[in-house]
C-alpha cells in the first residue's frame, strides 16, 4: 500500500539528521550468502532520535492507526543508491537481529522515500497477483507484508535515498485491505458532509462507518 506520510519540512528534519553520516557498504547488513551478488548501495543506521521522531509521525496518521494499528515499530536503516546501484530480490527478517531486548517480531515492512530527483530505483513487490512497482518520491512510503519478495531495480540518474523499517501488526494484510478501502469511504463521508447542505444522511452513515471500523481494529487488533 503506497502513502503520502511526511511533508517537505518532516522530511527536511530527518534528511538534515543524516547528512553527512558516514555510509557503509550496504553488502555488510546483508545475511544472504549472495549479498555481494544482489545488493549494490550505501547505507547507515538510523539514530533513536529519528527512529522516534519518524514513530511519531507515522502513528500520527489516522490511516496507519486505523489500517494497520502498529506495534513494536522500527525506523531501522537510511540507504542510499546512486547510479547503477540496486538491491535483487530477498525477504526481509522476521525478527529483529539487532540488541533488542526481547527481539523485535515483525510481520510488515515499509520503505520511506526522502527525495525526488532520481531516475529508475523503483520499489518493486512480487505479490501473488504478479509484480507492482513503485517510484517512492519525498515523504511518500510504501507499507508491504515482510514474507513478499521486493527488490529496488537500478537506479539511472540521480540519488536515491530513503529509510527502511518494520513493525508488527495483528492485523492482516487481507484484514489491513478490508480496512483500507473502509477508511477511503470514511474520508468520502467526510467530503460530503462538508460540500453538502442537507447532512443530516452523511453524518448517520460516516457514524455507522467509524463504528464499524472501530470495531473491526479493535477486534482483529487483539
Amino acid at each position: 500500500m503506497f502513502y503520502k506520510i511526511f511533508d517537505d519540512k518532516q522530511v527536511k528534519h530527518i534528511s538534515d539528521a543524516l547528512f553527512n553520516k558516514p555510509l557503509v557498504d550496504g553488502k555488510h547488513t546483508q545475511q544472504l550468502s549472495n549479498a555481494y551478488e544482489i545488493k549494490e548501495n550505501k547505507e547507515h543506521p538510523v539514530p533513536s532520535d529519528i527512529n522516534d521522531y519518524i514513530q511519531d509521525v507515522f502513528l500520527s496518521k489516522r490511516f496507519v492507526k486505523h489500517i494497520f494499528a502498529p506495534t513494536n515499530f522500527t525506523a531501522r536503516i537510511y540507504n542510499q543508491y546512486v547510479t547503477n546501484d540496486f538491491y535483487d530480490y530477498h525477504i526481509d527478517p522476521f525478527k529483529s537481529t539487532l540488541s533488542d531486548s526481547p527481539p523485535m517480531q515483525f510481520n510488515y515492512g515499509f520503505t520511506i522515500g526522502l527525495t525526488d530527483d532520481y531516475e529508475g530505483g523503483e520499489f518493486v513487490l512480487q505479490t501473488e497477483s504478479g509484480e507492482i512497482g513503485y517510484k517512492v518520491g519525498k515523504g511518500e512510503a510504501v507499507i508491504f507484508p515482510i514474507i513478499y519478495p521486493h527488490k529496488v531495480v537500478p537506479v539511472t540518474k540521480g540519488c536515491r535515498q530513503n529509510i527502511i523499517g518494520w513493525f508488527e501488526s495483528k492485523i492482516t494484510y487481507e484484514q489491513s485491505y478490508i480496512l483500507k478501502h473502509l477508511e477511503e469511504v470514511l474520508s468520502i463521508h467526510l467530503d460530503l458532509i462538508k460540500s453538502n447542505k442537507d447532512q443530516d444522511l452523511f453524518k448517520d452513515l460516516l457514524t455507522k462507518s467509524i463504528l464499524i471500523q472501530s470495531y473491526l481494529v479493535n477486534k482483529w487488533s487483539l
